[in-house]
């Protein structure tokens, strides 16, 4: 074992510990924490007897519901409208209450210096490339200066200290170390660079990688610090860190490519943060599902079925494949899919994540139909 691997195991020890102890304590806005939290426990592990539900409705239309971009230089009202969002939230089954640190998506890629740019109507983000060239490229980092890890680590403190015994906290997309490269670089010039530069792209990989352990075990350090439990955009709980790498750059490349140059560095991720629940993002990327199934650092699977594409049940056979090689699964379902996909599937390993409910009542039967169903 490396230094670098006994002390990323020490602090993953300390981390455990803490959530041991979150997780034994009701949350105001979640008074099963302790029986939920041990749900999502089983889940891990492939030993849940029911599939798990995560379904969530907004208790009245008339507050903020967007991610306020505008506040986030002004932390007091950022969190009040956070806090609100949950407050007024009803979280069915096993949805958790947690309020997110947002800056949009590849958060990381903002961190090691790309000028990030937000689009307000749109409630999204997007970055500049900043590597203009393979020949002598400066190292992929973190400055500990840099002004927006400064605003969001002063974000999740304020967040933190309020969430503390009440909600989670869920930390912003850090995703995978390829995306990260990808919005540094520019996809269209990173398909050509995987032939011409393969080398150089797979060290910034891993130097991506270096930079969002940074980040990461900051983040994690700061919020269980304040003894609050945390979560990712994957919304699940469990009792050991975990990362949520994504590598939508995948979509573009055949599955050697994908098996050459992303699973590396996404199998490295995951191996130091300890769990990982890979977002796997439409039809285009799911032909790499054997790829992931048999990467053992691999340890769940979340699957959207995509833009333009949203039938969870014409992805079946992949998802029952994943099941065979004991790959949790975390499906994002429309309504109307749920209940099919809930009984062709082995509910053993399975979360289901739907939306656009009338009203809490209806999020309610759903899982009132769930432990009926499967009692």
């Amino acid at each position: 074992m490396t230094e670098n691997d006994q002390q990323i195991a020490t602090r993953r020890q300390a981390w455990q510990e803490s959530l041991a102890k979150i997780q034994a304590k009701p949350l105001k806005f979640c008074p099963a924490f302790p029986e939920t939290a041990q749900r999502w426990n089983d889940w891990w592990k492939s030993t849940n007897d029911r599939p798990l539900i995560v379904a969530q409705v907004a208790k009245t239309p008339g507050i903020r519901w967007d991610k306020a971009f505008d506040l986030l230089d002004q932390p007091e009202a950022w969190v009040r409208v956070r806090r609100t969002q949950v407050e007024q939230t009803h979280f069915a089954g096993e949805a958790l209450p947690s309020a997110r640190v947002d800056i949009g998506p590849v958060a990381t890629a903002a961190f090691m210096g790309a000028p990030l740019h937000f689009a307000s109507a749109e409630q999204t983000s997007w970055q500049d490339p900043i590597i203009e060239s393979w020949e002598d490229p400066a190292r992929l980092d973190v400055d500990p200066k840099n002004p927006w890890l400064k605003k969001v680590l002063l974000l999740l403190d304020r967040l933190a200290e309020d969430a503390r015994d009440q909600y989670l906290v869920c930390l912003p997309d850090l995703t995978g170390a390829m995306d990260a490269v990808a919005n540094m670089r520019g996809t269209q010039r990173l398909c050509f660079d995987l032939y011409e530069h393969r080398d150089a792209v797979l060290a910034a990989t891993f130097q991506a990688v270096d930079a969002w352990e940074t980040v990461f075990s900051r983040m994690y350090e700061l919020v269980l610090g304040y003894g609050t439990g945390l979560t990712q955009w994957v919304s699940c709980w469990a009792d050991a860190p975990f990362t949520v790498p994504t590598c939508d750059f995948n979509a573009l490349i055949g599955p050697q490519d994908f098996a050459d140059t992303c699973l590396p560095s996404l199998s490295e991720q995951a191996r130091r943060a300890g769990l990982c629940v890979f977002h796997l993002d439409g039809p285009d990327a799911a032909r790499h599902a054997e790829a992931l199934a048999q990467a053992p650092e691999i340890t769940a699977v979340q699957y959207t079925p995509g833009a333009g594409t949203p039938s969870a049940i014409s992805m079946l056979p992949m998802l029952r494949m994943f099941q065979q090689h004991n790959v949790p699964l975390f499906i994002d379902c429309p309504l109307h899919e749920v209940k099919q996909v809930a009984q062709e599937l082995d509910p053993a390993g399975v979360a289901i994540r739907t939306s656009v409910f009338a009203n809490p009542q209806e999020a309610d039967a759903l899982v009132a139909w769930r432990d009926k169903t499967f009692c």
